[in-house]
């Protein structure tokens, strides 16, 4: 009799262990990209944001294991520039082939492949980032802002390497005084898929 109670609790527990993560979608309208690159010799900055196409996260047991967000690079904009010619002059020479090159390359892919918990509702995120076609690894941070049953809200703030995915002002001078990384804030409202 107990051996049949204590291979029963082994199969219950089994099977807990064995159920795949829960697949949560993310919500295009209240998830935000936001992205600022730097000019060092003028020591200034511009900002602005990029539109999620689309994205899937997996969470086990309230943590995050993995997805993956397309970014539409035909959507960037420019927030700092006041002046209408000036910023519509900006946002044409990021999409141009000097920076994203967005006709050839309309999607950017973050892929989540790795997370181990810190502290709290930290954790440490390791994937693959795509920009221009080119694929290199990424690590950063992520934050849990909540989590229910129905949706789940997290942040990150990534670090680019620009150079890594050619996204290059030719080779000239300017080239050269422009930061060589740039910046992701990202967050993210997704929530669980309908099977």
């Amino acid at each position: 009799m107990l051996m049949s109670i204590i291979l029963g609790l082994a199969i219950v527990f089994s099977s807990f262990r064995l159920m795949p993560p829960e697949k949560y979608e993310v919500e295009i309208s209240s998830s935000t990209v936001q992205w600022t690159g730097y000019h060092i010799a003028k020591s200034y900055a511009h900002t602005g944001k990029i539109t999620i196409k689309s994205g899937t996260l997996e969470v086990e047991n309230g943590d995050l294991v993995s997805g993956e967000i397309v970014i539409d690079m035909s959507t960037i904009t420019d927030e700092d520039l006041t002046k209408e010619k000036d910023n519509a002059k900006l946002v044409k020479h990021l999409k141009s082939e000097d920076f994203f090159y967005a006709s050839e390359y309309p999607e950017s892919i973050l892929t989540i492949t790795k997370v181990k918990k810190a502290e709290g509702d930290t954790y440490n995120v390791s994937g693959d980032i795509t920009i221009r076609g080119i694929t290199e690894s990424i690590e950063f941070k992520a934050k849990k802002h909540s989590h229910s049953d129905g949706s789940v809200k997290y942040s990150a703030s990534l670090k680019v390497d620009r150079t890594k995915h050619e996204v290059m002002y030719g080779w000239s001078l300017e080239n050269v005084m422009l930061g060589n990384t740039f910046n992701l804030e990202v967050e993210l409202v997704a929530n669980k898929a309908v099977n």
